[in-house]
C-alpha cells in the first residue's frame, strides 16, 4: 500500500515517539507500507523540525535522510489548487497524485475534511492504524 504521511504526522512521529503517528511511520520503516514523499515535503519537514522544534541542522538532516532512504521520492508535475484555506496542503495532494498513493495520513483538518480526493483516501493516523490492522 502506498501512503503519503503529512508533515504533521512525520513531525509527531519524530518529536513525540511512542504515539500513533510513530506507529504509522514504523510501518514504512519496516516496509509494511510504501511511503511516498516529495522534495517539497522533505524541505518542509526539515524546516519545521529546526524552526518550530529547535532541532539542530544535523539532527534534522539525519531525519530527512532517513525518510529519503525508506520512501519513494517523487517530483510532482501537476500543480494542485484544491485547498484554498491553506494552499500549502496542496503539496500533500501533489505528492499523493504523483506517487499513485492509495492513502494520505494526516492530522490536518483541511485535508481530513476532503475524506478522499481522486480516489485517494484521507484519514487520521488512528483510523489508518485501525483499518490497516484489521
Amino acid at each position: 500500500m502506498k501512503a503519503v504521511l503529512d508533515t504533521n504526522v512525520l513531525v509527531s512521529a519524530l518529536q513525540f515517539p511512542g504515539g500513533t503517528p510513530e506507529s504509522v511511520y514504523r510501518l514504512g520503516l519496516e516496509g509494511r507500507i510504501d511511503l511516498i514523499v516529495s522534495w517539497a515535503l522533505l524541505v518542509e519537514l526539515g524546516r519545521v523540525l529546526t524552526t518550530k522544534f529547535g532541532w539542530d541542522q544535523v539532527r534534522a538532516e539525519a531525519a530527512v535522510a532517513q525518510l529519503t532512504r525508506v520512501a519513494s521520492v517523487v517530483d510532482p508535475k501537476e500543480i494542485v489548487q484544491e485547498i484554498t484555506a491553506d494552499p500549502a496542503d496542496d503539496r500533500i495532494l501533489e505528492a499523493a497524485l504523483s506517487g499513485s498513493a492509495e492513502v494520505i495520513v494526516s492530522g490536518d483538518r483541511h485535508l481530513l475534511q476532503l475524506r478522499s480526493w481522486r480516489k485517494i483516501r484521507i484519514t487520521t493516523p488512528a483510523d489508518f492504524l485501525s483499518w490497516f490492522e484489521s
